[in-house]
């Protein structure tokens, strides 16, 4: 569906708002915020913005392309009606995540002759209707990606010294219980479910879904209390931080049943 259209008037504008987390909300990208921003950006410029064109996205991450979101496929259809000419959004993440999804889409919008307004990149708005306004963003996005990836890449490290250390690295481990000093001990009777998923896929030959069933029929719950998947069983017992279990004493009992590892 392309987005080629006789532009009907130089003025329309349709504004894109996006919170994907109570998090970003309380950090000041709520939907009131950028809705003031974008409206404010708008009759600056003498656009002419209703109510209806501000659209809105919740719960839906960055990382997944623009056109590939519910109301990102929303936005495309509009703009396919050539009624609008301008595109606004608050910042910059609010509508991408990634840089080739940032110059793509703004891209295909400049073939179509539509122009997208950053009201605040790095404290600047930016209009990339001129060749500079692209530079910048194209810059700016480039910028972004790294920073964000440079973060990951930190994040991670931190993760790998706290698994090191036996410390707790996240929100909750099936197989392990953190003691009050933040410490990761075995708990050995997830341990034992472990190992019975180990030995009922790589000896017995079934399917991680029919462990998943199996762990339900018995009433075994995951570490938050859910139910197992066929996906969960396979992350559960192939995850190698298990192997360190090795460093902590056995119960006395362990090894009287066939799946038990040691």
């Amino acid at each position: 569906m392309s987005l080629k259209k006789n532009r009907q008037n130089g003025k329309r504008a349709i504004a894109y708002i996006r919170v994907s987390s109570q998090r970003q909300a309380d950090e000041g990208v709520s939907i009131d915020a950028q809705k003031t921003g974008v409206k404010e950006y708008a009759k600056f410029k003498r656009m002419l913005l209703d109510e209806h064109d501000i659209l809105i996205e919740e719960g839906v991450s960055g990382g997944i392309p623009l056109w590939a979101r519910p109301v990102g496929r929303k936005l495309r259809r509009m703009l396919v009606t050539g009624k609008y000419v301008h595109i606004i959004i608050f910042k910059l993440d609010r509508m991408f995540r990634l840089t080739h999804d940032t110059l793509e889409t703004v891209d295909e919008l400049a073939d179509a002759g539509l122009a997208l307004h950053i009201v605040d990149l790095q404290g600047e708005p930016v209009d990339t209707s001129s060749a500079m306004g692209r530079f910048f963003l194209t810059i700016m996005a480039a910028l972004a990606e790294m920073e964000r990836g440079l973060i990951s890449e930190r994040t991670q490290m931190g993760m790998d010294q706290l698994k090191k250390a036996h410390k707790k690295f996240t929100q909750s481990i099936f197989g392990w219980d953190v003691d009050a000093s933040g410490a990761l001990k075995p708990n050995w009777i997830e341990q034992d479910v472990i190992d019975y998923m180990w030995w009922q896929v790589e000896i017995n030959g079934m399917s991680l879904t029919q462990v998943a069933r199996s762990l339900n029929k018995r009433n075994i719950k995951g570490k938050r209390g859910g139910k197992w998947q066929g996906s969960s069983v396979g992350r559960t017992y192939t995850n190698n931080f298990h192997r360190t279990r090795l460093q902590f004493p056995h119960p006395k009992e362990w090894g009287s049943r066939p799946w038990h590892r040691r």
